[in-house]
């Protein structure tokens, strides 16, 4: 099956994002190396993670270029949402700590998202085996049509990845500091441009659509990349006394 010139091009832009938010998220883990926070090395995990649900579409991409043939619904699946829960904590678990949360009330947090994600991937996993239509179709090769069962999966950890984003960003940005408010501009724009890149790729699958979305996705992680570690470079260019 030959891939059209808009999958093509949809494609290469799921690509370079893909590849640029997983090089953007070792960034921030190789930095735990140096400083040896485990902050950071959660969220370079959390950040690495969150371009798992675009892979099985870089890895169809590959494949239908090499070998002809991409990967199934279940692949996709498989890929796309289990490894989400590791996400999500990874994220949550270095955000509430960051936004200065108690250690009792962290643990509630965390153990109750725990357990919410854990239903949910274990009915994902029954259905993956039982009638995967319940989770998600595949419309074309390269186009995967989530059911709502999982949209409200993905729209209830979304609304949990916004909100704490927001809240962390709002942190930096009543600081003194300029360079820390600027911080927490970019970081509100990382968290709601993903947000609104994640909503406009699953609620709308086609591939104009999709081209738009991994665009969007892309500036959110340069927008998270700066705001998260402020490169030197850009620090000297911006704030020169």
């Amino acid at each position: 099956m030959a891939l059209t010139p808009i999958e093509i091009l949809h494609s290469s832009f799921s690509l370079v994002a893909v590849l640029i938010s997983i090089l953007i998220g070792l960034i921030i883990i190789s930095k735990y190396f140096k400083i040896r926070q485990r902050n950071i090395l959660l969220i370079g995990i959390f950040w690495t993670g969150l371009t798992f649900p675009w892979l099985p579409t870089v890895i169809t991409f590959i494949m239908m270029l090499t070998v002809g043939y991409g990967l199934t619904v279940e692949g996709f699946i498989l890929i796309g949402i289990m490894i989400l829960p590791i996400t999500v904590l990874c994220g949550l678990t270095a955000f509430t700590s960051l936004l200065g949360i108690r250690k009792p009330k962290r643990r509630v947090i965390l153990l109750s998202v725990l357990v919410f994600n854990l239903i949910f991937e274990g009915l994902i996993f029954y259905f993956l085996f039982t009638d995967v239509s319940v989770i998600a179709t595949l419309e074309d090769v390269l186009i995967i049509e989530w059911s709502v069962f999982s949209q409200i999966y993905f729209i209830i950890n979304l609304v949990l990845f916004l909100v704490t984003g927001i809240l962390f960003s709002r942190k930096s940005l009543q600081s003194e500091s300029r360079e820390i408010r600027f911080k927490g501009k970019l970081l509100m724009a990382a968290f709601i441009s993903f947000t609104i890149g994640t909503v406009l790729d699953f609620a709308i699958p086609n591939p104009l659509t999709y081209i738009v979305a991994r665009l969007i996705l892309l500036s959110s992680s340069i927008e998270f990349y700066i705001g998260f570690l402020l490169p030197e470079r850009i620090k000297r260019l911006l704030f020169k006394e």
